[in-house]
């Protein structure tokens, strides 16, 4: 797989995409990350070649990665870690470097101009506009009277393969105070999910960032599965952290390698492998998403 760093520049129904070398494809801004090189370093290093833009590492922000096909190459895939700028740029005035042959506005629905990865970047970004319309969810830390509540959130006996139950949570979190069990709540006021943000020793095996925590034990009940609940949640979920948390700037998670639909969530909701790791005894995927 090729890891490239790219940079997001929107406007209304368009992108701005770049041509490179006169071929048929356009594709984001940017390009292969260097050996020993950082993504924003990397980022920071592409956009200047490319567009001849010297842009401040601060006014990267980390949007989100995903992965498609590759081009020009063939059978190969490559991911594409996302930022935007803060910086305010006149484009009109942007003149590209001459490996660059065109910078343009491009329209989402000009499919035949576009790459394929960056029509795999549009069809994740539609998908979930599309959750965010037809569904929302609130998030609640738990209190004492809430113990019925979570005593009545429906787990399958696989969930109980991969993670531990929300009444073994709240056990867990009565002894631990660095332990936080949270309630999701659709529209209606209907417990629907849970999971525990884990600060301090929590997320200390996966990083040395005393302001990361540990996203942990995320589970759906059962009776609400199907309806686009988990990716919304984990949509939500920075928004909520900054919100109660405001020093994190940092979510950590695992999960488990033959656990393929929690990975493909997580993936479409950005969040980035980081490496492997083994939690009670079981290997785990480490991934992890910065909070801007």
């Amino acid at each position: 797989m090729i890891k490239c760093v790219c940079l997001i520049v929107e406007q209304n129904d368009q992108l701005l995409l770049v041509q490179a070398r006169n071929r048929q494809k356009y594709y984001f801004p940017g390009g292969k990350i260097d050996k020993g090189e950082s993504y924003i370093q990397a980022l920071q290093r592409e956009v200047k070649e490319e567009l001849q833009l010297d842009l401040p590492k601060t006014s990267f922000h980390y949007i989100g990665t995903v992965v498609g096909p590759a081009y020009p190459q063939k059978d190969t895939l490559t991911e594409l870690n996302c930022f935007k700028t803060t910086e305010t740029i006149d484009w009109s005035k942007v003149e590209p470097a001459e490996e660059i042959t065109d910078l343009k506005w491009v329209n989402k629905a000009d499919e035949q101009l576009i790459a394929p990865a960056v029509l795999e970047w549009i069809a994740h970004r539609k998908l979930n506009e599309k959750e965010q319309e037809d569904q929302s969810v609130s998030f609640k830390f738990y209190e004492q009277d809430d113990w019925e509540t979570v005593k009545n959130i429906a787990i399958t006996d696989e969930d109980r393969n991969f993670t531990k139950t929300p009444i073994d949570n709240i056990k867990l979190a009565q002894e631990d105070p660095s332990r936080y069990p949270t309630l999701v709540f659709n529209s209606e006021d209907q417990c629907i999910g849970f999971f525990t943000l884990h600060t301090d020793g929590g997320v200390a095996p996966y990083t040395e960032n005393p302001n990361a925590v540990f996203f942990r034990s995320f589970s759906i009940d059962n009776r609400y599965r199907g309806k686009g609940y988990g990716n919304i949640a984990m949509q939500c979920l920075s928004q909520f952290i900054s919100d109660q948390m405001p020093k994190i700037d940092e979510i950590y998670l695992t999960v488990n390698d033959n656990n393929i639909g929690a990975q493909k969530l997580y993936e479409r909701c950005y969040y980035q492998y980081v490496g492997e790791d083994e939690l009670e005894g079981r290997p785990v995927y480490v991934m992890k998403q910065p909070i801007k």
